[in-house]
């Protein structure tokens, strides 16, 4: 009850000020819930909606103090570096960043570094000069994609060193140069760091160089052998999509053994070995109930194998 009246008071607080997104906690004996909805009015009914189910709920004090930044910082208009393991959401980290920040009407453009040939840079980050209203301009494609709203460089730490502090000093350029092509767009700056790459990383004098010309706020991802706790949240939450968005899987569920073998394993390709993992149980359960059978052969592998019961 006292979460309800507290909930109704931040939703009239929102439409006094004209808000149009509310972030929300309660805090139970089971589970801790950081909510994100985005208001809509007409004629004094207010509506509501999710943004990404899967951060409706976290059990975890790590993921309950992570969201608790990421609405914050999306306030701030500074440059983010996010550093976690493969899998661990960073690139939904960044759009929930978005989603809740005053650039929320503009692009999210997210541009992935790895493997970036020669050409691919020049054409992304190198100026390019253009004729226009009887004079010369500079333009940068991957700045006008990502005009006034977010540019998420995926796998950024993945680039050679030279090419990362060229990538930045081109961006840098690009938002500052006198005469560019579109002088108002200079969107917010995301990076995504990958935690093995940070750990050599760190130490550099690049790395040195990045804070240096950036001077952003870092936010660290847990990976999800580390908050366990969050498992049967997220995989209600992959499961409800399932469902949503195919007829086959609307009878869906997973049983007590094959969820107790998700919180026992130790996931070190995180959420998305995770969903991939419930997807291929979905279908070879064919979308009934998911068995721990149905899992990849890496996560149930047992002596004496028996065929039939391990793929």
């Amino acid at each position: 009850m006292a979460y309800l009246l507290y909930l109704k008071d931040k939703i009239k607080l929102a439409k006094q000020t004209g808000q149009r997104t509310v972030h929300v906690f309660s805090n139970d004996s089971k589970t801790f819930s950081a909510m994100t909805f985005r208001l809509s009015f007409d004629n004094d009914i207010m509506q509501d909606s999710f943004l990404f189910d899967v951060e409706k709920s976290y059990k975890s004090m790590l993921m309950q103090n992570i969201i608790g930044k990421v609405i914050d910082l999306a306030k701030l208009d500074v440059p983010v570096i996010l550093i976690g393991e493969i899998g661990t959401g960073k690139k939904r980290i960044a759009q929930l960043m978005h989603e809740n920040s005053s650039r929320s009407s503009h692009p999210f453009y997210s541009f992935y570094c790895l493997d970036l040939t020669d050409e691919e840079y020049e054409e992304a980050f190198r100026e390019q000069l253009l004729f226009k209203d009887d004079h010369f301009v500079l333009k940068y494609n991957v700045i006008e994609k990502s005009s006034n709203g977010i540019l998420y460089l995926d796998q950024f730490s993945e680039l050679p060193g030279d090419l990362m502090i060229n990538v930045l000093k081109s961006f840098q350029k690009g938002t500052e140069q006198l005469f560019r092509y579109n002088e108002t767009a200079k969107p917010r700056l995301i990076l995504s760091v990958n935690m093995e790459s940070y750990a050599k990383l760190v130490n550099t004098s690049n790395w040195k160089l990045i804070l240096g010309m950036l001077n952003p706020q870092v936010i660290m991802i847990p990976p999800l052998r580390e908050r366990k706790e969050d498992i049967p949240l997220l995989i209600n939450s992959f499961i409800r999509e399932l469902k949503s968005k195919s007829n086959k899987f609307s009878e869906l569920s997973i049983s007590d053994d094959a969820l107790n073998a998700c919180n026992s394993y130790s996931w070190p390709g995180n959420m998305r070995q995770l969903n991939n993992a419930l997807l291929q149980g979905a279908v070879l359960s064919h979308g009934k109930t998911i068995e721990s059978h149905h899992f990849p052969f890496s996560m149930n592998w047992k002596l004496p194998y028996k065929l039939g019961r391990n793929i």
